[in-house]
């Protein structure tokens, strides 16, 4: 009986460690960034291949540990209120919703998450732009698109910024919409994710227009700073930050 006993606590407390170390292992991934991206009709995913070359980036640069696997989500899917941020890229037409679909993304807003929107052609007056612009007044039909301040917190979440990149240089701003005092939705034209894109062998497959690879560069940080701002918020715009930013940017 005594054995029996002491074999029953046994199995008790392997069971105990094995619930913990599951927890353990579980809150280390919610913990860890997730690249996600929105899945949708038609050609949602120009550059299938960039997210891991932007993780790496991540890992050298910072002490962020992401989780090595990009996550891929539809409107519907139960994953989408698990994922901080998305990404939707495109360089054709921009989908249009349902309006089931609009209140998810309204309700995904709302509660804390954030859209990043890049249209991939590069091009002014693009059919992705204008769509999209179509698509986001029936979204939010009381607020507009707006272009981010040059002191907006994004800029200096982590590299100081004074200037955008992308492929193409087709916008010197970004634009987004707030929700509750805070930018919620940012939308580029650059093609920020395409200054990323290499071929098989290691070389970009775009040049960087018109600043090459300083504009190449440019992107990159910007990327990350989209990154730093989701992750950190907005606390680069508190008021006890504002002197060290402000000297090094007379020093620039």
């Amino acid at each position: 009986m005594l054995l029996k006993k002491y074999i029953t606590v046994g199995f008790s407390v392997f069971f105990v460690l094995l619930l913990v170390i599951s927890l353990q292992i579980h809150a280390q991934h919610q913990d860890k960034f997730v690249f996600t991206q929105l899945k949708y009709e038609g050609k949602w995913d120009p550059y299938p291949e960039t997210w891991q070359d932007i993780l790496e980036f991540l890992v050298t640069t910072t002490s962020i540990k992401p989780v090595t696997k990009r996550r891929v989500v539809t409107i519907d899917d139960d994953l989408l209120f698990s994922s901080p941020y998305i990404v939707i890229l495109g360089s054709e037409r921009f989908p249009e919703f349902s309006d089931k679909q609009r209140s998810i993304i309204r309700k995904y807003l709302a509660n804390g998450g954030l859209i990043f929107v890049e249209d991939s052609s590069g091009l002014r007056g693009s059919e992705f732009d204008a769509s999209f612009r179509k698509e986001i007044t029936r979204i939010f039909p009381e607020k507009k698109l707006e272009k981010l301040p040059a002191d907006h917190p994004l800029y200096k979440s982590y590299y100081l910024l004074r200037k955008v990149g992308g492929r193409r240089l087709t916008n010197n701003y970004l634009e987004g919409i707030d929700i509750a005092e805070r930018t919620a939705l940012i939308y580029s034209q650059n093609d920020i994710i395409g200054a990323w894109a290499k071929d098989r062998f290691g070389n970009y497959l775009w040049e960087c227009v018109p600043g090459g690879q300083d504009q190449r560069f440019e992107a990159q940080k910007l990327t990350l700073n989209l990154i730093m701002y989701i992750i950190c918020g907005t606390y680069k715009s508190d008021a006890i930050h504002q002197p060290y930013i402000e000297r090094k940017l007379r020093r620039k």
